[in-house]
């Protein structure tokens, strides 16, 4: 009887013990359950927009680790530069369509993320980009491009036309909340007819860039040539200046006296001599040696 009893009793604390333990798991499943339901993460560079099915936007968590609501979910939205990537299909002014790739950066207003939720509802940033953004994209390349010709667009005005895409891009985005940069207009997609036409224009091109190179080589070599001739032209005057001032100089240092001496040297030289007796005056010359 005694082993009996003390069966039970084993029984029961056996019983006990994995009661406890399945209370034990049970409450921590809850716990971790509720985690998950009841606190939110947001990374940085991102806000969150806490909002309820039926009740609309709450408030706008900063990132971190935030407890909410049971039946509150949030949507976040990037602060920081994300780059977005599309492609267009636009007419040019001279009638051809054209597929363009695009490219643009973009962030979020944190002070107007509540204005975004309330016009856009619950949609995450992926959606808004294809749709709301895309549209505004789309509208802004498409006015823009309508005034440049397909050779313009696939030649040195690419920049030109991106810089007006993204003013206009920007102004139609930025009183919802959205900050547009740099939306950068890429090589089209055209057809074999216009490739022609666009190979022969930049063909052209670089023929037109090697003349003006081959004249401004030319320019140089004739500035050259005319430095050079001045220098020449300078040098003989110098040189006929000096030859001139040497002659003066020589003319004025002749003098009777001199001419005298000379005279007198030469004859001396070559044999003259000069004899004055009383009959005259008498000239002697030697025979030739």
């Amino acid at each position: 009887m005694k082993q009996k009893s003390q069966r039970k009793e084993m029984i029961q604390i056996k019983r006990k013990a994995i009661v406890k333990l399945a209370i034990t798991f049970i409450a921590l499943l809850v716990i971790v359950f509720g985690l998950f339901i009841f606190i939110e993460r947001v990374p940085e560079g991102k806000v969150a927009v806490v909002y309820a099915p039926s009740g609309g936007a709450k408030k706008v968590l900063n990132p971190g680790w935030h407890m909410i609501g049971l039946f509150q979910k949030t949507q976040q939205y990037p602060t920081r530069i994300a780059i977005v990537q599309s492609e267009l299909s636009v007419t040019t002014s001279d009638g051809k369509k054209i597929t363009l790739p695009a490219r643009y950066e973009m962030k979020v207003d944190k002070s107007k993320v509540l204005d975004i939720f309330k016009e856009l509802g619950s949609q995450d940033i992926e959606q808004i980009q294809e749709g709301y953004l895309y549209q505004r994209l789309f509208q802004s390349a498409r006015s823009v491009v309508s005034e440049y010709s397909v050779l313009d667009i696939f030649g040195q005005k690419t920049t030109e036309a991106s810089a007006k895409v993204t003013e206009q891009m920007y102004d139609k985005s930025k009183g919802l909340g959205f900050i547009i940069a740099d939306v950068t207009l890429g090589n089209p997609e055209v057809d074999d007819e216009t490739q022609k036409a666009i190979d022969a224009r930049v063909k052209s091109a670089q023929e037109n860039e090697l003349k003006k190179q081959e004249l401004e080589n030319e320019k140089i070599e004739s500035a050259k040539k005319e430095e050079k001739a001045r220098g020449d032209k300078q040098k003989r005057i110098i040189d006929a200046e000096g030859v001139a001032e040497a002659n003066e100089k020589i003319n004025d240092s002749i003098t009777p006296n001199l001419l005298k001496l000379k005279e007198m040297e030469a004859r001396l030289e070559h044999g003259w001599i000069t004899i004055q007796g009383s009959n005259g005056i008498i000239v002697d010359q030697p025979e030739d040696k």
